[in-house]
């Protein structure tokens, strides 16, 4: 029969207490999926910005176009509007909505819509809820509003229950006459 050595235990107890060589795995193993949640993170707060930076985009193209017609048709706001679209690439467009709005004073000096038209969204029908900078509209003339929203599924939104909602406003001037009309 074998005896138990005490002493044998408390050596290798120490022994395996001084043994560095498995730390480092531990700490991997502790630190690595902090680590790749925070690239994550990282990836994804840098492509929110780029969808950001290109919803601008859009919008300030469209309202360009748009400012830069004397007359316009619905096949020419087709034709901005997939110019629109094909900047949002590689990005989906079917959660881009733009509405290009023209806005009038009216004999009382208060503004309104001239005219609006809305791709994968309602037209505009009143100016309430646009800033309209002071100044912008003279009399007699006439500014152009382009107002996009996107609508961004990230990898984040699988955990959130809802999509980053894209948003900016671009107005400017009509560039050739003092209204663009809208046949």
């Amino acid at each position: 029969m074998k005896y138990f050595n005490w002493t044998t235990l408390t050596k290798r107890r120490w022994s395996f207490h001084r043994d560095e060589r498995g730390m480092t795995a531990v700490e991997f193993a502790i630190v690595f999926p902090i680590m790749l949640t925070l690239y994550w993170g990282a990836v994804d707060i840098s492509q929110v910005l780029t969808a950001d930076r290109k919803v601008t985009s859009v919008a300030s193209t469209t309202a360009d176009l748009v400012a830069q017609a004397e007359t316009l048709d619905t096949a020419a706001l087709t034709d901005i509007y997939q110019a629109a679209t094909a900047i949002l690439s590689p990005l989906p467009s079917t959660d881009l909505t733009i509405v290009v709005t023209s806005i009038a004073i009216d004999a009382d000096g208060d503004p309104e819509v001239d005219w609006s038209n809305a791709h994968n969204g309602s037209e505009r029908t009143s100016t309430a809820g646009l800033d309209i900078p002071a100044g912008m509209i003279v009399e007699g003339g006439s500014i152009v509003v382009a107002e996009v929203t996107y609508l961004y599924d990230s990898v984040a939104t699988r955990f959130v229950s809802q999509n980053f909602s894209l948003e900016d406003a671009f107005y400017l001037r009509p560039r050739k006459v003092d209204k663009v009309v809208l046949e």
